[in-house]
């Protein structure tokens, strides 16, 4: 990634983190005046954005920064590790909130202010659908994997957004039919909904972030690529290759090659070729491509 894209980056991220302290600042408010356990954590997951929001922030900086001393082979580990904080401090503010709606429902529901959560609920989800749009409209290959996780939380607060507005709306109503005894296990139902639903989004971060971490085989997208860019070389070159190794990691793809010369006197020459073929190739992935060519020679 140049350094004009990181630079953008940057600035998205700090828009991100001010947009999430208001909303964290309105939903705590508005969540212990009404004591919704949904606007609550609303507020909560906003909160938990902008400290995640400036985790990225501060990673995003500090991979920018040069730093070969520490890290001898670069720092593109820190981005899924950040990715998996993520994901497992969204994780655990969900099953709280799992935990806190179902006691309430066990204990016979909690009555609230209906007309505040619904304003809050419609305010939440024009200003949570807004951030997440211009995000998303922002968002491309030349883009950070801490870029797509920002998305990924702005889009999980905007739907959970609009199914507590749609919630209290239905909740409002409720108090004008023969069902309005049950108003008051709307707000814990809504929260067991949404938590249920949207717990994949945490855990989806997770394990993509650790398969990362773990060097595990990348996106069947990325491999096809490079099994095709090293098939292409393979008819082109004078030297035998094999794909060995494929892992990304954060911004960087990783590629391992055995070649297998055929021709010795032409073998120099001909690496150059192949790097220069393979980089081309992969170029469309928009990632730092990390080509490592291990010359294999046979045992007299």
């Amino acid at each position: 990634m140049c350094v004009r894209d990181k630079n953008k980056d940057k600035q998205l991220l700090n828009l991100s983190a001010a947009a999430a302290l208001a909303f964290a600042v309105l939903g705590v408010a508005v969540g212990g005046l009404s004591g919704s356990i949904v606007i609550l954590f609303d507020g909560a997951y906003s909160l938990m954005s902008l400290f995640l929001t400036m985790l990225s922030l501060a990673a995003s900086s500090y991979m920018r920064a040069p730093s070969r001393s520490q890290f001898a082979f670069g720092k593109a580990i820190i981005e899924p590790l950040v990715v998996a904080i993520k994901g497992t401090v969204i994780l655990m503010l969900l099953c709280f909130s799992l935990s806190s709606a179902m006691t309430t429902i066990l204990s016979g529901g909690k009555a609230i202010d209906m007309s505040i959560a619904a304003v809050f609920g419609f305010i939440g989800l024009l200003g949570c659908a807004g951030v997440w749009w211009f995000l998303a409209r922002q968002n491309g290959p030349q883009r950070s994997g801490l870029f797509a996780a920002e998305i990924k939380q702005w889009k999980m607060d905007t739907i959970i957004s609009a199914a507590v507005c749609a919630g209290f709306i239905i909740a409002v109503l409720m108090a004008y039919t023969p069902w309005h005894a049950y108003a008051v296990y709307a707000d814990s139902v809504m929260m067991l909904l949404i938590g249920s639903y949207f717990i994949s989004v945490p855990l989806t971060m997770l394990t993509g972030a650790l398969r990362e971490l773990l060097m595990m085989k990348p996106s069947q997208e990325i491999c096809s690529l490079v099994h095709e860019s090293v098939s292409e070389a393979n008819g082109s070159s004078l030297q035998e290759l094999e794909i060995t190794g494929i892992a990304k990691v954060g911004p960087e793809l990783m590629v391992n090659i055995n070649v297998n010369p055929k021709k010795s006197n032409q073998l120099l020459p001909d690496l150059q070729k192949i790097r220069a073929l393979m980089d081309k190739k992969l170029a469309t992935l928009s990632l730092d491509i990390k080509l490592n060519l291990d010359i294999v020679t046979e045992a007299k």
